[in-house]
């Protein structure tokens, strides 16, 4: 009941969670299908490890038909009882394996998954880590980066939760935005540098963020995945400053609709090609030279309305000149240079004709 002063306090978050409502409605018309798990404790009591939803939904349901046919038919729980050597690290196998790899159970909520994961490799307060991140990640059949996003997402959720300690149930509203908190601590360059705890630059900028998410800035997480775009406009940062409830969701139609603008396109082509080149693709031909000439054609003809393109073509090929060094020239072929001669002549020749029969 960590977290929780009683069990009714318990009780009542389990009703207010995600599926609560659907899962009481199956197990009212079918029943329990599956057994939850217990253990029994040095009192004689039983401790649930799993389960404590449908728990809570099979007494609510036996308060409520006291008469009837149903009366009675909640009464009792189908559960496994482990046995007493079975220690902290095989309930966090046994609860990986039912809720991440299982089937036929509720899947965990994003912010359970990253809690789970941040208390077993990391530890509880007063309590060793019960595995490493590979041994984790291979338990609940997810890659160990996976894992270590969670859990640094739950590390950065827990420094909102410090943030926000004057609201009535800071862990709640954390859960809460949990997804959005998420998306803020891998955006590009920012999210490193918000969880970049110990490094008291970026307090300042960690502070206005979690600001934003307790002011509903964001209206749903994928919003925050602009942030690094938000950031770099003093514009658009300012209105996220200020407060305004979803005001981040128009700014990122906003991004959107000017990222899928040809000339943002356009833009991102170097990098894109330069990325590719540095991973080794070699699929590059001369169809693509041509492809992106004929784009440049285009461009010019509309950025030069009235210039003849060929105008264009002879300006570009003074400045190819005019840029030229000795290195350029040494490697040069003999016939490189003759066919260039060659074609100079004839230029020269069509020039000195065009001058001759303006002279006459």
């Amino acid at each position: 009941m960590e977290g929780f002063s009683s069990e009714a306090d318990l009780e009542e978050a389990l009703r207010l969670s995600p599926g609560y409502d659907g899962l009481r409605k199956s197990i009212q018309e079918i029943g329990q299908m599956q057994s939850i798990y217990v253990q029994r404790t040095a009192t004689g009591k039983y401790l649930v490890l799993e389960g404590a939803t449908r728990v809570t939904i099979l007494r609510e349901l036996d308060r409520k038909f006291t008469s009837g046919k149903n009366q009675d038919v909640f009464r009792y729980v189908q559960a496994k009882v482990l046995p007493q050597n079975f220690g902290e690290k095989d309930v966090a196998i046994l609860l990986a394996g039912i809720h991440v790899r299982g089937s036929g159970v509720r899947d965990w909520g994003r912010y359970i998954e990253a809690k789970f994961i941040y208390e077993t490799v990391v530890g509880r307060p007063g309590h060793p880590p019960l595995m490493n991140q590979a041994t984790l990640a291979e338990n609940m059949g997810k890659s160990e980066s996976w894992v270590a996003r969670l859990k640094s997402a739950y590390e950065f959720a827990l420094k909102f939760v410090e943030y926000v300690d004057d609201d009535p149930n800071p862990r709640k509203l954390a859960a809460e935005k949990f997804s959005t908190l998420e998306e803020i601590s891998k955006a590009r360059v920012i999210g490193p540098q918000l969880r970049d705890f110990d490094n008291k630059a970026y307090d300042d900028l960690r502070r206005d963020v979690f600001d934003m998410v307790r002011n509903d800035v964001f209206k749903e997480y994928r919003d925050a995945r602009f942030l690094k775009e938000f950031y770099d406009d003093p514009d658009a940062w300012a209105q996220l400053m200020s407060g305004e409830k979803h005001i981040a969701n128009k700014l990122a139609q906003q991004t959107q609709d000017k990222s899928s603008h040809p000339k943002a396109k356009i833009a991102a082509m170097p990098q894109l090609v330069r990325r590719a080149l540095d991973r080794g693709e070699d699929g590059f031909d001369d169809e693509d030279v041509t492809s992106l000439q004929q784009t440049i054609d285009l461009i010019e003809d509309k950025v030069h309305d009235g210039v003849h393109p060929y105008r264009l073509a002879l300006k570009k090929a003074t400045r190819t000149l005019n840029k030229a060094s000795r290195a350029d020239v040494v490697d040069l072929q003999p016939s490189d240079i003759e066919e260039f001669r060659e074609a100079y002549a004839y230029f020269d020749g069509l020039v000195g004709q065009h001058f001759q029969a303006r002279g006459a």
